[in-house]
């Protein structure tokens, strides 16, 4: 039985999106008719769809990551046949919602990675909006972004763990100014998560598109990237919002502990994600040094010490 007629029998309704293409290989069914097996991915999920070569030829070269748009028809299986598959142009990339093609299927901390999607489109600055997606969406950092771990032997060091640790700052950060400044103007609000959520962006240059150190890992500071990473975002920013730009130059050069800048702190935004940043290592590295021993009193992580005072029943409850 051929493919395009076993699909035929199940089309249910049409379809049409703009997706990332991140996989695809050639197959043939019974009658030896070419099929072009795709899947298309964003940050809902992955679509399996299929392209049939002698009806529908790929009109051009496209890439690994890159933004198309297709159309066909859905099957009760859940694949598509698709009549359509070109490269996505600027207005249709333009017009999908914040991350929306951020691929779901990179990232191994998948609660964590819709926790990013939807603070980022709830944010009601547009131009924050746009600038996450000029930042994060740049096809030859996200995978990084979504695998690489917060750091290479000490906090967070998993797959996804930048990711985990990039939101604890953003929320923390936003947590404490909103309890000690409690009237702040809602876009300082999100320009804090912002700052937060990107002040390690820079690993992403220190590790590969699978969550490995490269060797800029060895001969530089994930810091002196953060503003390489951002840039196309802060000159979108420098043309609407100027102010939110210096802001969010500034807490990146003075709040890291280990920024090599020295430029003191000049606004409350930069001492909050500095303190959240090192509350979040500190977390995750002091439950790291428990992990395997249910007693309480020391336990040492590399060269950190850690202590955990010893309970009576009552207290602990």
């Amino acid at each position: 039985m051929k493919l395009s007629n076993h699909y035929s029998r199940q089309l249910t309704r049409s379809f049409t999106g703009t997706y990332r293409l991140t996989g695809r290989v050639v197959v043939f069914d019974d009658a030896k008719t070419p099929f072009l097996k795709l899947r298309l991915s964003d940050c809902e999920g992955d679509h399996v769809a299929m392209l049939n070569l002698e009806k529908t030829p790929v009109p051009e070269r496209i890439g690994h990551l890159e933004h198309v748009t297709t159309a066909g028809v859905k099957c009760l299986s859940g694949q598509f046949l698709l009549n359509e598959f070109r490269k996505a142009n600027p207005e249709e990339v333009d017009a999908l919602a914040t991350l929306q093609s951020l691929p779901r299927v990179y990232c191994p901390v998948p609660e964590a990675f819709d926790q990013l999607v939807a603070i980022a489109q709830s944010l009601t600055s547009h131009h924050l909006r746009t600038f996450l997606t000029r930042v994060l969406e740049r096809q030859e950092r996200l995978e990084a972004f979504l695998n690489a771990p917060g750091s290479r032997n000490y906090h967070h060091a998993y797959p996804g763990g930048l990711l985990q640790h990039s939101l604890e700052v953003a929320n923390h950060s936003v947590a404490m100014l909103r309890l000690n400044e409690p009237t702040i103007p809602r876009m300082m609000q999100e320009a804090c998560f912002v700052g937060g959520l990107l002040h390690d962006i820079g690993k992403t240059y220190t590790y590969d598109s699978k969550g490995k150190p490269n060797a800029a890992w060895k001969l530089c500071s994930h810091d002196v990237f953060t503003l390489e990473a951002c840039a196309y975002g802060l000159a979108y920013l420098d043309a609407h919002e100027p102010d939110i730009a210096m802001t969010l130059r500034h807490v990146w050069t003075c709040a890291s502990p280990g920024a090599r800048y020295g430029q003191p702190a000049a606004m409350t935004l930069a001492r909050y994600i500095r303190d959240a940043d090192g509350q979040s290592a500190m977390a995750d590295n002091q439950q790291r040094a428990f992990r395997r021993q249910s007693s309480k009193g020391f336990s040492r992580l590399g060269q950190n010490l850690f202590w955990q005072p010893q309970l009576t029943a009552s207290a602990s409850h």
